[in-house]
């Protein structure tokens, strides 16, 4: 075994519980982890240690797994929030657990006789030296029952789920103003364009925009990278073909989109719209 594993990026949030982040530093955050949903396992480890010693109880720990989760714009979050049932989002859990590079890897099943009461977790395997933090477990475990409930609202409005956008969540955070928000609109909107072209849309010269993403901790070519990825998360729901939706998206071709959700979420684009089409 070895301390290199990794864990999910809203379970470390949350276990952190960043307090004293600001709306932008989290949008920041949702940007970021939609290209790269994974952080060290020992950061995770040391946040679920200081979650125990400071005795935290369960509910805050719910409380602080559904604000994160919230805001997660990563792929595999986005599909299992676009399940039509209960069954159909553990086994994309259990599948995103056993192709990701995690520390711990989760094996769950639901509840039995029941479409939406909250699954039962049947096996954590470890691959680290490190144990295995019981806030983590609880973390891992309301980041699947949390997906599972919102699931069952989306079922009684009987609408499609939607896929979020980075200016949704923008404007979700009250950051649609920002630089970088409003950099995200013009690309959802405008597709792969040059950043002097995004400049000009928003109304100001290239270099400006570009001091302004800096001060936000962003660049505009990674906030490409993420509309790019999230509009193809959007069309694993079409019958587009996978090489279709990769040209039209801006890679270079499919296998470029198939590393780029790998580094994302640790699954291909074909295993996450595999997952959308089985049924139980």
């Amino acid at each position: 075994m070895s301390v290199n594993g990794l864990a999910y990026h809203t379970v470390v949030n949350a276990m952190e519980a960043a307090s004293g982040w600001t709306p932008q530093l989290r949008f920041r955050s949702a940007v970021l982890s939609s290209l790269d949903g994974h952080l060290p396992y020992e950061r995770y480890y040391r946040a679920g240690h200081a979650r125990r010693k400071a005795n935290t109880g369960a509910d805050a720990v719910e409380r602080d797994v559904q604000d994160w989760l919230s805001i997660d714009l990563n792929p595999v979050v986005q599909i299992i929030r676009s399940q039509s049932n209960s069954s159909q989002v553990v086994r994309l859990f259990n599948t995103y657990n056993a192709m990701a590079k995690l520390g711990v890897r989760t094996v769950a099943a639901p509840q039995e006789g029941s479409s939406v009461m909250p699954p039962t977790i049947n096996k954590r395997s470890r691959f680290t030296d490190l144990e295995d933090q019981e806030h983590c477990r609880l973390g891992t475990y309301l980041v699947l029952s949390s997906s599972i409930d919102i699931v069952s609202r989306n079922n009684k409005t009987q609408a499609l789920p939607k896929i979020h956008s980075l200016s949704d969540i923008a404007t979700n955070l009250g950051v649609a103003h920002s630089a970088s928000a409003e950099t995200a609109t013009v690309f959802e909107m405008e597709g792969y364009i040059s950043v002097s072209e995004v400049a000009r849309k928003i109304g100001c010269h290239q270099r400006t925009l570009e001091r302004r993403l800096q001060k936000e901790g962003l660049t505009a070519e990674t906030i490409r990278t993420a509309t790019r990825l999230n509009r193809a998360t959007k069309r694993l729901r079409s019958d587009d073909s996978l090489t279709v939706i990769a040209i039209e998206e801006g890679f270079s071709d499919q296998a470029q989109m198939s590393r780029a959700f790998r580094q994302s979420c640790g699954m291909t684009p074909s295993s996450l719209r595999m997952s959308t089409e089985l049924d139980f």
